[in-house]
């Protein structure tokens, strides 16, 4: 299915900075049962008592933070708009621990816990696709009612590939018994304009209806990089009976990047006009901040997609101590890439050759997922059980074809148009279709007052059938079994110890575009062991948690050290850290966030090519500091909010050697708020310090995304 429109594109206007943040907005979480749980009390510096919001993503029995036996982070609505994150990508940079990543081709991969792509769930409404790198995209983060992060092994939740832990974006649903309309409206530097609009509507007592839109353009910071985004939703929730529930929700976005950015590439700084740190590779290879703003794209590029996600959820409350739910989502997606991608400097002409590719995605994603779970007391004990079963069917068509194009000068490219170049390549086309069965057990029982055991397990039967064009079709089974067990003691009422070994199964790559010759591999294994503590202090004034964890995954693809040119399975690659997160109204008036990720990640067997080993080295995008730090400080006389924010991110390595690395880099955002009648006028600035850093790029170890200047943005946010 192609759905598409064409906006007006803008050119870029640079605004001058000096300023400052905040949007506030009121934000609740909805219950199962269609009644309203109001998680956040009125005031900037009072918080969200968020590790006592039940998380669907963490389990299936109604769990909440503070009793699952692992790290789960949620990013609630108000938070997301404190922060002042218009994506979920900006969101999920801003998230303990996670990394989420600029490039066009696959914006918001991302990393966590010293892993990357298809070792991280990323879900939809508690639904996983595929491989981030095939699924994700930018989603204006007005759509999202929350976003939860569970750390660790979510394979036992979520199936194959969920290894470091799971990600769901939870979209806005419509909700009984409430009036609700927001808008938003914003323009910033470079013709940054959002437009976003919600309307909820109650239909008596027992129905209601919701519909979400949201619009966004941008000229970007580099030339000709214009960019859409469109998202709009339409949801309904009815409640027929007491017992019985059932929501219903269409939810449709585009992108648009025409002529998208594709990457910096790195230049030798003899050649450099304003040779910069951002990332060096031997050679004395260097990024160049002259080509901060230099597009190498061809002008007539195309990069877009639409996607069209149907979803169905019904429960059915059985009784006061059984439930029967079932939900079910069908996902469509069509996607385009016809660019020049991979630029590489050639010292003998002095040119930027440059590499073509058309690519073209046709995703369709069919899930249902029956559970019965209860809530019962056996020997006196109370015991939560969720059993079920899922069956899902995923088609993935694309056709890749590959060229080169004309080379260009540096600093004056004539750009071209596609294709304009020799060496073409015959087209590849390829399907795959993956069919999982799985069935799933979860059980929370507690042995005492102050001590519960949680534990689960799923069994996944995965059905592989791949064919390329002119190439043998081939059809691989896999099985695998993934569980966990932890426990919580309650040291005090909000005070609690927690410890879990988690078993996980990932495939040797992203399953759906596995090659014949790696078909032949089992799925990887990985174990996790983690241990923490989460607390509220000081008349619930601060929420904490610390957590310390080693995650490791075995057999993953090496080469033989008696036959290098053989391929083997084999190979680990491991990584242990620790994460802090803190919440804290230190005073009326001001509210502290903070979150610091420490780890060491690294190959602890992996012999490539020629024999020659990565032991010890870092695998590539895995940066081993990251670090949040927001202020939130409200006026009593004036109806004004002031919020600022630091964001670290520590180096990285895009290859395995560990030869091309990028720097590290702090950024600095600030805003200011003034509330009227109907809602909250605010101004805004991010990258206040103008840092010039880099972001991984998903098309070459040697091409780097320049991160985004300085920028500034006034927006709008009314209620009524």
């Amino acid at each position: 299915m192609r759905i598409s429109s064409k906006s007006i594109r803008s050119a870029g206007v640079s605004l001058p900075v000096i300023s400052f943040v905040l949007l506030t907005s009121t934000s609740h979480a909805q219950q199962s049962d269609g009644t309203l749980e109001q998680v956040i009390v009125t005031g900037v510096a009072d918080r969200q008592l968020l590790l006592d919001a039940r998380t669907d993503t963490g389990s299936r029995i109604g769990l909440t933070a503070r009793e699952t036996p692992a790290i789960v982070d949620i990013l609630s609505e108000r938070q997301i708009a404190e922060l002042g994150a218009r994506t979920n990508i900006e969101a999920l940079n801003r998230a303990p621990g996670v990394t989420s990543s600029l490039p066009a081709t696959s914006p918001g991969a991302p990393t966590m816990r010293g892993f990357s792509g298809a070792a991280v769930g990323l879900l939809y409404d508690g639904m996983r696709v595929a491989s981030p790198l095939i699924y994700s995209r930018a989603s204006d983060a007005f759509m999202f009612e929350r976003i939860e992060i569970l750390k660790g092994p979510a394979s036992v939740l979520y199936g194959e590939g969920a290894l470091a832990g799971a990600i769901n974006l939870v979209p806005k649903q419509a909700m009984l018994g409430t009036d609700q309309i927001e808008a938003i409206a914003s323009y910033g530097s470079y013709d940054t304009v959002r437009l976003a609009g919600d309307v909820n509507l109650p239909l008596g007592e027992r129905a209601a209806i919701r519909g979400i839109a949201a619009r966004g353009q941008s000229a970007g910071w580099v030339h000709d990089s214009d960019s859409r985004l469109l998202a709009t939703s339409l949801s309904a929730t009815l409640k027929p009976t007491d017992s019985l529930l059932l929501e219903f929700a269409a939810d449709y976005s585009e992108d648009d990047y025409d002529t998208a950015d594709l990457g910096t590439p790195l230049v030798p700084r003899a050649i450099a006009r304003s040779p910069s740190s951002a990332a060096t590779a031997p050679g004395d290879l260097v990024i160049d901040r002259a080509l901060r703003r230099t597009n190498f794209n061809v002008t007539d590029a195309v990069l877009d997609s639409d996607t069209l996600w149907l979803r169905s959820r019904v429960r059915w409350q059985i009784n006061d101590a059984l439930a029967f739910s079932n939900e079910f989502g069908n996902y469509r997606s069509d996607r385009s890439f016809i660019n020049a991608e991979i630029f590489n400097f050639n010292p003998s002409s002095g040119l930027l050759d440059r590499s073509t590719g058309i690519v073209t995605h046709d995703i369709e994603y069919s899930i249902e997922r029956p559970t019965l779970s209860g809530d019962i007391t056996i020997g006196g004990l109370r015991n939560r059980f969720a059993i079920g079963a899922e069956a899902s069917r995923l088609s993935f068509a694309t056709r890749r074809y590959f060229a080169t194009t004309t080379s260009v000068d540096l600093f004056e490219p004539e750009r071209g148009t596609f294709p304009g170049g020799t060496d073409s390549l015959e087209p590849i086309n390829q399907k795959s279709e993956v069919d999982v069965t799985a069935v799933f057990f979860e059980n929370a029982i507690d042995l005492t007052s102050r001590w519960r055991v949680a534990g689960g397990a799923r069994h996944d039967w995965i059905d592989l059938d791949r064919l390329i064009v002119n190439s043998p079709k081939f059809e691989r089974e896999y099985s695998a079994l993934s569980y966990r067990l932890g426990t919580v003691y309650d040291l005090a009422p909000k005070t609690q110890l927690f410890a879990q070994y988690s078993k996980a199964v990932a495939p040797v790559g992203n399953i759906l575009s596995l090659s014949s010759a790696n078909s032949r591999f089992d799925l990887t294994k990985g174990e996790s062991v983690e241990l923490g503590i989460k607390s509220s202090l000081w008349d619930d004034r601060i929420d904490a948690t610390l957590a310390g964890y080693r995650l490791v995954q075995d057999d993953i693809i090496t080469r033989d050290p008696a036959n290098p040119a053989l391929s083997i399975q084999g190979g680990r690659q491991s990584s242990r850290g620790v994460e802090l997160s803190l919440s804290a109204s230190v005073t009326s008036q001001l509210r502290i966030d903070a979150n610091y990720t420490k780890l060491d990640a690294k190959f602890d067997e992996l012999i490539e090519a020629g024999g020659i080993s990565r032991q010890g080295k870092t695998p590539p995008r895995i940066p081993e500091t990251i670090a949040n730090l927001f202020a939130f400080y409200s006026f009593d006389s004036l109806p004004v909010t002031l919020s600022a924010g630091l964001r670290h991110a520590g180096s990285f390595y895009t290859d395995n050697a560990n030869t091309i690395r990028a720097r590290g880099y702090t950024t600095i955002d600030a805003a200011v708020g003034y509330k009227v009648s109907f809602g909250e006028i605010s101004v805004r600035g991010r990258n206040l310090n103008d840092e010039f850093y880099v972001d991984y790029s998903d098309v070459s170890p040697s091409q780097f995304q320049v991160g985004a200047p300085r920028t500034v943005e006034i927006a709008l946010l009314a209620s009524f």
